[in-house]
């Protein structure tokens, strides 16, 4: 295993401040300005091709660009090409990711990096913990603008938002922004109650989810109830460390 660089930038301006954290340059403009972060899933095997399904995004790493999807993805393909673990398997063909009706944009997957053939798919009872899949890409996409994580945890009332695409939306020339309040963190996920009224949650599993600063804090996973369920960074940042990926932490309070 690679070892894992960690670089710390603290920014203190003395011993009795508490750290100031620098917000994206883009987080406080008209939403319909942000640059295109939120992205859809073409995926291709043998004999079947999924468009527009989930939502995915790219992730900045400090040192890499990397492409991130939801891992409950595969209990679709479990129900219907009966792949039945974490492994995209020889029928696999191409991943590409790209702004929805923006196909120009695209991005094509590599590899997916946190592939294993002895992880079961499960459910989503068990998935939402780890619901991430991490992928090489082939290309940057130099149109496309890959989020920064934030790796502290996110606080109860705390507000989140959720960027990404429904399968019902009627408008799909831009995103959806659904503003989120953390109702409770429970460690590798988070629930969440929506501050959006009339929000269709079918679909948008795989957006990224963005604290108040701009900066990566979850990826949608599903909803239980009432509430939202978010797979927070923890496991993520588990993937980075298994599999040698080296990352930055830039900041380190919400």
């Amino acid at each position: 295993m690679k070892s894992v660089t960690l670089i710390f930038i603290l920014c203190l301006c003395g011993c009795n401040t508490s750290q100031q954290v620098k917000k994206e340059p883009w987080i406080e403009q008209a939403v319909d300005t942000w640059p295109y972060f939120a992205l859809t899933n073409e995926i291709s095997f043998a004999d079947t091709t999924y468009y527009d399904i989930a939502n995915s995004f790219l992730i900045n790493t400090g040192f890499d660009t990397i492409g991130v999807s939801c891992k409950h993805l595969f209990m679709v393909f479990e129900n219907q090409l009966g792949i039945n673990t974490i492994d995209l398997g020889n029928r696999f063909h191409y991943w590409y990711m790209y702004p929805k009706n923006q196909k120009s944009e695209l991005v094509t997957v590599k590899r997916l990096i946190n592939s294993n053939a002895n992880e079961r798919v499960g459910h989503f009872s068990s998935l939402k913990n780890h619901d991430w899949i991490v992928f090489e890409l082939k290309g940057k996409g130099d149109a496309l603008y890959p989020l920064k994580v934030r790796y502290t945890p996110v606080k109860k009332n705390e507000t989140v938002y959720a960027v990404g695409w429904g399968m019902n939306q009627k408008d799909n020339s831009r995103p959806v922004l659904i503003k989120l309040q953390c109702f409770k963190n429970a460690g590798d996920y988070f629930y969440t109650s929506s501050l959006n009224a009339d929000t269709d949650a079918h679909g948008r599993s795989g957006s990224p989810v963005i604290d108040q600063n701009g900066y990566l804090v979850g990826i949608v996973s599903g909803q239980e109830g009432n509430l939202g369920v978010i797979s927070g960074v923890n496991y993520l940042k588990r993937v980075f460390d298994r599999y040698g990926i080296r990352y930055m932490i830039s900041y380190s309070s919400g």
